[in-house]
């Protein structure tokens, strides 16, 4: 009679803990890029991950929660958060820069083409997507600000011209602004994001309760 260990090994089947997360985000990531939110399934991504699909639910609860984690693979708040703390030109500069650089990699590209395009289309995946911006990117940024209202808003319209640059740009392919050389679009969108997070809130407009 085969000993429990030799049994696990001939399944092929990984048991739990930080090595099947790792699996199962490396998994799911792959696979919403691939198939998109609405036609990747829970299953699948537990066949990819060599686990059973109660682990996958077990180790993130939903569909959903996976895709936000996913996101964080791709675009991983604590590297925006180190641009907008960085030294060396200006914050727009640097912001700017980094996020559009996760579109311009090669190996990130199409999985963010895909899982914005999700986010548009399905109302379960732009609630992640919602989600993941609220709670994981824009707490982050807001974090570095100083918190609070005023800080929320400034990272919130920031976040407002990144990720409409890349939708236009990345996503729907709107020239010229899909033509331009990154070094270009960065000249351009750049001091719309610093103004947004170092302007005089007076300058800037911003309504009084958020000050």
């Amino acid at each position: 009679m085969a000993r429990p260990a030799e049994t696990s090994r001939r399944r092929g089947r990984r048991q739990g803990g930080p090595v099947s997360r790792d699996a199962v985000l490396a998994a799911a990531k792959h696979r919403f890029a691939r198939n998109g939110f609405e036609k990747t399934t829970l299953r699948a991504i537990a066949a990819d991950a060599r686990v059973d699909p109660s682990m996958v639910l077990y180790l993130f609860g939903s569909k959903e929660e996976l895709f936000r984690e996913s996101l964080r693979l791709i675009i991983d708040p604590d590297v925006l958060v180190a641009a907008l703390a960085g030294a060396g030109d200006d914050v727009g500069t640097r912001m700017v820069r980094t996020y559009l650089g996760v579109w311009e990699s090669p190996e990130n590209a199409a999985t963010m083409r895909t899982m914005l395009a999700s986010a548009t289309s399905n109302p379960d995946a732009y609630a992640a997507f919602r989600d993941f911006m609220q709670n994981y990117v824009l707490t982050a940024v807001s974090g570095v600000l100083g918190g609070g209202d005023e800080a929320r808003l400034r990272a919130m319209l920031a976040a407002s011209s990144l990720v409409g640059t890349a939708m236009l740009r990345y996503l729907m392919a709107v020239a010229p602004l899909s033509e331009l050389p990154l070094d270009d679009v960065v000249t351009l969108v750049a001091p719309t994001v610093t103004r947004y997070l170092t302007a005089d809130a007076d300058e800037l407009g911003l309504p009084a309760g958020f000050r």
